[in-house]
């Protein structure tokens, strides 16, 4: 283990691979991580019913790289292939369904947030630790401040993960060089969890931009037996990016019935009785707009964004910005 140390802000798909990737060189990694879990938009909540993926529901792979990720995935059980019974509606472009390679389409196993599983090795993780100032001891060092007035370092260099707007908010006070952030735009997504009584009398598994209100509906993958027997058809609804702007600050229970009312109206069938049903907001879900680089970095190249918002609105976009950010702060702190 060098004396380098180096700090990780987010533990989701890009800051572990950055931490993984800098781990490996015998650095001396701490991940700052606001949520009580891992994994950020590789989202899986747990309900007295088993456990929805509300966040990310799939991912695939572009790059060589990342598909070798997901084999990898696969022999440690993280990762599997699924192949669902898609309906694709009129607001599907033909770009996207150009994209629609189903045999190539990846799950965590046996939820999505366990798809970071390969990249969590013996570096320390402190969770719900939010950070909310990144503060210049010198030339060579910095300390982070959290939201519960703790200060941790120094660092030599760090690694900032979070969404664009929060990354902005802590990179912009240090230098003009992170001003490219600000034009960085990501869309919010109303997602809903719903656990019907019976199943679904749908002839598929999942629907892509099924209508203007849901850009997404799928079946979630059960993983355990009471979830079968007390639960058979758990559906996640995520709401399109226009439609959650419009309802971005609406109360749960309205998203909810307005979401299941597009559910039963796209679907054309009566909704069963629901066993439970619940809604998260993703205030910050998906890049529109990418900063078009796959880092950036400043304050001597020892202060990096990264995240899937640099590339593009996919996990295999935060992998591969991650990925990138630890190969420039070891080329900067090793060369």
């Amino acid at each position: 283990m060098t004396s380098i140390r180096i700090a990780i802000i987010g533990a989701g798909m890009a800051g572990l691979k950055a931490a993984s990737t800098l781990h490996k060189t015998g650095m001396n990694v701490t991940v700052f991580e606001k949520s009580r879990g891992l994994g950020g938009r590789l989202a899986s909540r747990r309900t007295e019913f088993g456990h929805f993926n509300h966040g990310a529901q799939y991912v695939t792979a572009r790059h060589p790289g990342f598909a070798a990720y997901l084999e990898q995935a696969k022999s440690f059980n993280a990762a599997q292939n699924w192949k669902p019974n898609l309906h694709h509606g009129q607001e599907t472009s033909p770009q996207q369904l150009g994209n629609l390679a189903l045999d190539h389409w990846y799950q965590g196993a046996p939820q999505m947030n366990k798809l970071i599983g390969p990249l969590v090795e013996p570096f320390e993780i402190l969770k719900q630790h939010q950070i909310t100032r990144i503060e210049q001891l010198n030339t060579r060092s910095f300390a982070l401040h959290d939201d519960l007035d703790g200060k941790f370092g120094p660092f030599d260099g760090v690694i900032v993960t979070a969404p664009a707007p929060q990354t902005a908010e802590l990179l912009q006070p240090l230098s003009q060089r992170y001003d490219p952030i600000g034009d960085v735009v990501m869309a919010p997504c109303w997602a809903v969890m719903a656990a019907f009584e019976t199943p679904l009398p749908t002839a598929f598994d999942a629907m892509l931009h099924p209508s203007p209100a849901i850009s997404w509906a799928a079946r979630s993958n059960p993983s355990d037996d009471l979830f079968h027997r007390r639960c058979p058809d758990p559906w996640v609804l995520h709401a399109s990016p226009n439609w959650s702007r419009d309802h971005l600050e609406d109360d749960q229970q309205r998203v909810i019935e307005k979401l299941l009312g597009a559910l039963r109206d796209v679907s054309g069938v009566k909704l069963p009785d629901l066993h439970s049903v619940q809604a998260h907001r993703w205030r910050y879900a998906r890049t529109e707009t990418p900063l078009g680089s796959s880092h950036l970095n400043g304050m001597n190249g020892r202060v990096i964004a990264a995240g899937d918002w640099c590339l593009g609105a996919r996990v295999e976009a935060a992998w591969r910005s991650g990925q990138s950010a630890a190969h420039a702060m070891i080329e900067t702190l090793i060369g």
